[in-house]
């Protein structure tokens, strides 16, 4: 017992938070608020973890890639015509993608409501919003402002390259007042063939398990990236992802493989306690992994209905 205390003293607090939130998962009822979505090239092409300072980002798996290329906004304020933007990179972009992805397939609609103000939209991811130069909420409006700025497109083995935009329509100019609604977007407009293709390639995940790696980018590609292949494994055929496969897939432009292998095994421990049914196993070449039962259950699965105007 004194050896139990002496551990339990021993954890760190981010270490204490995934147990509990490994106790939590396993205990109680999953509501389908929790119940998210994200497209399944979300799930396995990823964003830059840290900002590429380029105008270009690359993202190959296996016979395809994603091109991000970095987009140029305008308004009545700027004393020269055009802003620059640079990538996204990081958490809140990608917890971005998964907040408007959610509410397309909520609603079943491209035209997507949101939170009045930024304010609320933060609170929204399970983020305390706080102002100030070291506050959370400018560093998240410089993100989604890069990120919708940014254009998308998919090359695949032929040559063919696809516009990927996810967005028709956007204000990407928001006010310095986070709380100021006027020129928050009332509304996102995904593109019809994003919407279309979301529809059909749409990965549900468990939220509430995502919170404790919020934010930690790579832990989160890690858990998504599990969650979509797990399932399809063959059950009595494991996958062997050798060391150069993992570096390919998440190494997002870290250079050094022996670095690379320190940052993954923390992002995968990190990942593994919000998937409590992940069969993974530590091998000799790099990581097993086993069949497994994917975070939510079709059974699982409900889109809420929209509220009509009047009801």
């Amino acid at each position: 017992m004194p050896d139990d205390k002496r551990l339990i003293n021993s954890l760190r607090p981010i270490d204490q938070k995934r147990i509990d939130n490994l106790v939590k998962l396993q205990t109680d009822p999953m509501d389908n608020r929790d119940v998210w979505f994200t497209h399944s090239v979300f799930a396995q092409c990823f964003l830059p973890y840290r900002d590429p300072k380029t105008p270009h980002w690359i993202k190959r798996n296996g016979k395809y890639s994603v091109i991000l290329t970095a987009g140029i906004i305008d308004h009545p304020s700027l004393i020269d015509p055009g802003r620059v933007m640079g990538l996204p990179y990081g958490s809140k972009p990608r917890l971005f993608q998964n907040y408007y992805c959610t509410l397309a397939i909520r609603h079943q609609s491209p035209v997507i409501p949101v939170e009045r103000s930024m304010t609320a939209m933060i609170k929204e991811l399970q983020i305390k919003a706080t102002g100030g130069r070291e506050g959370t909420i400018k560093p998240f409006k410089e993100q989604i402002m890069r990120y919708a700025a940014s254009h998308f497109r998919i090359a695949g083995p032929d040559g063919t390259h696809i516009n990927a935009e996810p967005f028709r329509i956007f204000k990407v100019w928001f006010p310095e007042n986070p709380d100021q609604k006027s020129l928050w977007p009332e509304e996102i407009i995904l593109s019809d063939d994003f919407f279309y293709s979301l529809k059909h390639h749409a990965i549900p995940f468990n939220f509430e398990a995502l919170i404790p790696i919020k934010n930690n980018a790579r832990a989160q590609d890690i858990y998504l990236w599990m969650t979509q292949r797990l399932c399809r494994i063959p059950y009595n055929k494991p996958l062997l992802m050798n060391w150069k496969m993992l570096f390919e897939q998440f190494a997002g432009g870290q250079h050094s493989i022996k670095a690379f292998c320190q940052a993954f095994n923390r992002g995968l421990l990190a990942a593994r306690s919000c998937y409590p049914d992940a069969r993974i196993e530590e091998h000799r070449e790099g990581w097993l992994f086993y069949n497994s039962p994917p975070p939510i259950r079709k059974t699982n699965i409900a889109v809420l209905p929209v509220k009509k105007s009047g009801n």
